[in-house]
């Protein structure tokens, strides 16, 4: 069970960086004026998802960003949540130090976790989870998130956005460049 335990942790934590990295990659392409404009009246700009994800990180991952701590609580005190959907005025500056202050949290957090600590408890708003269940509650919310600010800053852009992933027409060149990578290696 340890070595199922040790490769899961391996995998969250590589694919929860692969997911900020295409966050940042869709953050990258905003212009300044745009980081505070939703899609639809009552939806979210890029200011307020990056406000929200920073929140969650800290009140969810700060108690175990040491390591786990039994009892830990995963919705801290001073939260006020409801705030962090409220439009503010922060400048791109301010919101990409949120947004790494905020995935510095969560990832250190997973970084200390070992397998034993996966079926450890902890409380989220006092609801009882295994640390491993809280892990994957967040990956699946973090990467909505991120994937909803794609969509939001792909739109943004039109026929300015950059792929952050294979360009529509280019699987096939892909997959020839993967193929003759994985024979130079060999």
């Amino acid at each position: 069970m340890s070595e199922v335990a040790e490769l899961y942790l391996s995998d969250v934590r590589a694919r929860m960086r692969s997911v900020k990295v295409l966050g940042e990659g869709a953050l990258s392409q905003l212009r300044a004026e745009e980081w505070h404009i939703p899609l639809v009246p009552e939806g979210n700009s890029a200011a307020v998802l990056v406000t929200h994800l920073a929140g969650n990180m800290h009140s969810r991952w700060g108690a175990l960003r040491g390591g786990y701590a039994p009892g830990a609580e995963g919705e801290t005190p001073g939260r006020d949540r409801d705030a962090e959907f409220v439009e503010g005025q922060e400048a791109p500056a301010e919101l990409r130090a949120r947004w790494e202050d905020g995935w510095a949290v969560f990832l250190d957090a997973l970084d200390v976790l070992t397998p034993a600590d996966l079926t450890r408890e902890l409380t989220i708003r006092g609801e009882a989870h295994s640390v491993l269940a809280a892990v994957q509650r967040q990956v699946a919310h973090y990467s909505g998130h991120v994937y909803q600010l794609i969509l939001l800053v792909r739109t943004l852009r039109g026929q300015e956005w950059q792929t952050l992933s294979i360009a529509r027409g280019g699987s096939a060149a892909y997959n020839v460049a993967m193929t003759a990578e994985k024979d130079t290696a060999r």
